[in-house]
Formats: structure tokens, C-alpha cells, sequence
């Protein structure tokens, strides 16, 4: 952990709170962390100043809303140079079909997440991201078939220790 304020188990308990419910009233917040309403809202306002607490975020059913398809992408650069590295990440900002973007280690450079309408949009995406002379030797398509589970929060208490 960087050198921040120190983080006690009420900070811990606001933070598994709100990344489960950020639309929690404060002082709903404040009763279930047994504050008074305007220590908790300080105690989120340090939270959000020193950068524990980036963004809120409302999570949409896409299964719901729209037909689609979902994949992840294997990407290796041609080289290594760091502007390299710089010239696809700032490129792949750019793209809104990715919605997650991963420098990783092991046989691959980079792990995208797309979201398209259908595979022959994911086709031509993939197509013009590998026309568009940002550097990529190689990139090998998963598409994903189905989320067995959705992202619900950091296991916050077993990665911090207090």
C-alpha cells in the first residue's frame, strides 16, 4: 500500500460497501459502519482525495439491453521499445469497442476486452486495428461464449491487512 492516511476496518468496511452499492445514501453508509452521518461523509471524501475511491460506476445488463458479442484478444507487439508500448496503449484509448486493456507477461503483450454487435463488427474492428500500423506482429481472438461470474468487488479483507 502506498504511503497514504492509514486505513483502519471502518475505512475497509466503507470501501466493500460502496463497491458493492455506490448509490448507498451517506447516511445509510453512516448506520451500517455505526458513524454519524458527517464523520462517514469526511471519511469518504479522504477516500476519494487520496485516490482509494477513483469512480463510481453504474453496471449495465448487456444481455438485457442489446444483442453482442464479447471477446478477448492476445495481442504481441512487433517490438519492444517502450514508445512502443506507449504509441499502442495511447491507440488503443482510441478504440471504444475495447473496454479493458491489460500489459501482461508470459506469450503475450497485451489481453484486450471488445464488446461489438456481432462477430462480423468484432471482424472489421479487429481488421482495422490490425491495419492501423500501431505495431502488433500478432493477435489471437477468444470469444467468449459465456460469463460464468460477473466481477463483484475486491476481496478487500483477505488484501489488506489491519
Amino acid at each position: 500500500m502506498t504511503e497514504l492516511s492509514k486505513i483502519n476496518k471502518i475505512d475497509l468496511k466503507i470501501l466493500t460497501i460502496l463497491q458493492k452499492n455506490a448509490r448507498i445514501t451517506n447516511q445509510q453508509l453512516a448506520e451500517q459502519v455505526h458513524l454519524s452521518a458527517s464523520a462517514c461523509l469526511s471519511r469518504v471524501k479522504r477516500l476519494e482525495s487520496e485516490g482509494l475511491l477513483k469512480r463510481y460506476l453504474t453496471e449495465i445488463d448487456l444481455e438485457k439491453l442489446a444483442p453482442h458479442v464479447e471477446a478477448f484478444a492476445e495481442v504481441t507487439l512487433e517490438n519492444h521499445f517502450p514508445e512502443d508500448f506507449e504509441r499502442f496503449d495511447a491507440a488503443v484509448q482510441e478504440i471504444r469497442e475495447v473496454t479493458d486493456s491489460y500489459k501482461i507477461s508470459g506469450a503475450y503483450d497485451y489481453l484486450l476486452k471488445f464488446v461489438c454487435t456481432d462477430v462480423k463488427s468484432y471482424n472489421r474492428t479487429s481488421e482495422g486495428i490490425l491495419k492501423s500500423n500501431i505495431g502488433i506482429a500478432k493477435m489471437n481472438t477468444l470469444i467468449i461464449l459465456e460469463r460464468t461470474k460477473d466481477f463483484s468487488g475486491y476481496p478487500l479483507d483477505i488484501l489488506v491487512d489491519l
